[in-house]
């Protein structure tokens, strides 16, 4: 509502600033030799004083708004970080909860003398945390966050989610925001693309990794995109899935966001091995502001 206001106010200022031009246009044009020399100063420099007026406030209000904007984009900023950390909390505490029954269906079990049945639940419980320990070896927290909550949205659509850290990301020069929008839209597209598979194939991998240039994240699912689709990807508004509001826009703006830290986007995909989707970022290179 201010942001409106305040535009509001800016056009009708430069409107009064246009207006009061075309009025001395007229009045040079049409009233001129009429009225005294030193009226004439006095309305030309009533008019420039006025004109003057009306340009500097547009300008104190253009840099007021970019200003609340920018607050506004912090703000949002904050807010999501901030439900990504609550998701994972959430996470945490349903996995802490987990874990007592898990133990005590370990001490079960071995009091029964069903000791091969213990073995093969702890092995399944130890990939389980390995599986959390690589959500958290990122030097990021936010990514963490992300990763543990998308784990728990995986698992409550029966879908294998698995991680694979092989870089913390130290060295990523980007805004914590923009990873966790590029990690996210990554990671969504990925789920969605296996949601609607058979059980046995839903599984999406994610990993980070990189090399002496390069970081690089990529996800990787068992569906196949067609060459004529897979051109299209990273057009906003391009969708494999048709007749569904709100959708081809993740990998757009991924595409944007890497394309604004130098660096690019790779998909690829065969129908015997799948599809993966690549991120690429420099290593050390400042953001470009488009």
């Amino acid at each position: 509502m201010k942001n409106s206001n305040l535009i509001n106010i800016i056009i009708a200022l430069l409107g009064l600033a246009v207006v009061l031009v075309v009025l001395g246009f007229v009045y040079q044009y049409y009233l001129d030799g009429r009225i005294s020399v030193l009226s004439q100063s006095f309305i030309v420099s009533s008019f420039l004083f006025i004109i003057l007026v009306a340009v500097s406030l547009s300008l104190f209000l253009t840099n007021r708004l970019l200003l609340i904007s920018e607050q506004n984009r912090l703000v949002e900023a904050q807010n999501y970080q901030n439900e990504k950390l609550w998701e994972m909390n959430q996470v945490i505490r349903t996995q802490r909860h987990d874990f007592v029954n898990h133990l005590q269906t370990v001490y079960g079990l071995i009091q029964l003398g069903m000791y091969d049945e213990a073995q093969a639940f702890i092995t399944e419980l130890y990939t389980e945390l390995q599986f959390s320990g690589e959500a958290m070896r990122v030097a990021w927290p936010e990514l963490s966050a992300l990763l543990l909550a998308k784990s728990g949205y995986a698992a409550c659509n029966n879908i294998s989610f698995k991680i694979s850290v092989n870089s913390n990301l130290s060295g990523l020069t980007i805004r914590n925001f923009d990873l966790v929008t590029i990690a996210g839209n990554l990671i969504n597209n990925a789920l969605e693309a296996v949601e609607n598979l058979p059980p046995a194939e839903r599984q999406v991998r994610f990993k980070v990794f990189e090399n002496n240039r390069f970081f690089i994240i990529q996800t990787h699912n068992p569906g196949f995109i067609p060459p004529e689709q897979r051109s299209n990807l990273f057009i906003p508004g391009f969708s494999t899935k048709q007749g569904e509001a709100h959708r081809g826009l993740g990998l757009a703006s991924i595409k944007k966001l890497c394309e604004s830290y130098h660096g690019f986007t790779v998909a690829s995909s065969h129908p015997c091995h799948g599809t993966r989707i690549t991120v690429v970022l420099p290593k050390c290179v400042e953001r470009r502001i488009a």
